[in-house]
């Protein structure tokens, strides 16, 4: 059983759907031609403890552009992937962040990575002060939270879930 549930520094807990794990490592650039991809994470804050569940993931859309070291998510197709989710939730669901793929062993974030991650948290949704940002590699899939307080942008490493 994979590992999906994880301790935030604040206390708050995380929790990946073995679904969502499953949907993304399905695009793992494991040979010389498989291209970056990635999408938005979707899923349901708990009132009782502002903990996070990752429900579903988004997949690369026709319109994103998409090479050997890069990912660009535009919006079309990623919205209605939100929206549908959305309708089925009965407005239950949220945006929780980004995921994409690099195509090494185990990733880490580029200083481009951090760039837009930065620039998306300048703009968080539903008064949300942090997000979620995924990084899957070959054999690993990785997690960092940014954190959007005071205008202050920091990112810390959550943890990562080897592939199975």
């Amino acid at each position: 059983m994979v590992n999906s549930l994880f301790i935030l520094p604040d206390k708050r807990k995380l929790k990946l759907a073995t679904s969502a794990i499953s949907k993304m490592f399905s695009y793992a650039q494991d040979d010389m031609t498989s291209l970056e991809s990635g999408g938005i994470l979707v899923g349901r804050i708990l009132e009782e403890n502002s903990s996070s569940m990752i429900d579903d993931v988004s997949t690369p859309m026709s319109d994103d552009v998409q090479t050997r070291t890069r990912f660009f998510r535009r919006p079309k197709g990623h919205q209605e992937f939100f929206n549908l989710k959305w309708e089925e939730s009965t407005g239950r669901c949220f945006y929780l962040g980004e995921w994409h793929t690099h195509p090494e062993m185990v990733p880490v974030p580029s200083s481009v990575d951090l760039r837009n991650w930065k620039k998306i948290l300048k703009r968080p949704p539903q008064d949300q002060s942090s997000l979620f940002f995924i990084i899957v590699g070959i054999e690993q899939l990785n997690i960092w939270i940014g954190n959007n307080q005071n205008g202050l942008i920091t990112f810390e490493y959550v943890g990562g879930i080897a592939r199975l």
